[in-house]
């Protein structure tokens, strides 16, 4: 069986036995090759289709938009909570939040590093975007977002700095395809 993705050029080889024949398909230069019991059949311009944004996207080299922690504003509420003896638990937390968490927005992928040290690593890329939702706090000074993947995944982006230009951004590199809460 051969897959074949004209759009990014792409190829993908399985090997096939068929009686005594064995089916190898290769690839050089944008022409393929089919060897079968000594035979040859060579195809020119596999790639016959124009290229469409996401290769030229693909070609484009990355460019960072935003990279950094998230809002320092979400550290408001719970360092007035410190008063409280049961506050200091949630101060904690949104302290640490702000050292192991670090967004990043390009023009090909978004991408959220958490845990220890960034140990934990989440990419997606624009085309795998199915819906965005976002809400406001602190009165429109950080946003929350939530994106669904087509694969029903979600990927939460919670108290994001300069919402505003980072979710145009956001906007601007999705398809037209994708739902806007």
């Amino acid at each position: 069986m051969l897959l074949i993705n004209p759009d990014l050029n792409c190829l993908k080889l399985k090997f096939h036995v068929n009686s005594k024949h064995l089916v190898l398909f290769c690839k050089k230069n944008n022409k393929m090759r089919l060897n079968k019991h000594k035979k040859s059949l060579l195809m020119n311009d596999v790639t016959k289709e124009s290229k469409d944004t996401s290769e030229k996207i693909f070609n484009e080299k990355e460019k960072t938009f935003f990279e950094g922690p998230p809002s320092k504003s979400e550290l408001i509420i719970p360092f007035i909570s410190i008063l409280t003896v049961i506050g200091i638990i949630p101060f904690i937390s949104t302290l640490f939040r702000q050292f192991w968490v670090s967004y990043k927005i390009t023009n090909r992928r978004i991408s959220v590093k958490s845990g220890f040290q960034g140990n934990n690593k989440v990419e997606i890329v624009y085309r795998d975007i199915k819906k965005v939702s976002y809400i406001t706090r602190f009165g429109g000074i950080t946003a929350d977002l939530v994106i669904l993947l087509k694969d029903n995944a979600r990927l939460e982006i919670r108290s994001l700095p300069d919402w505003e230009k980072n979710i145009e951004y956001i906007k601007s590199n999705c398809p037209d395809t994708v739902d806007w809460n």
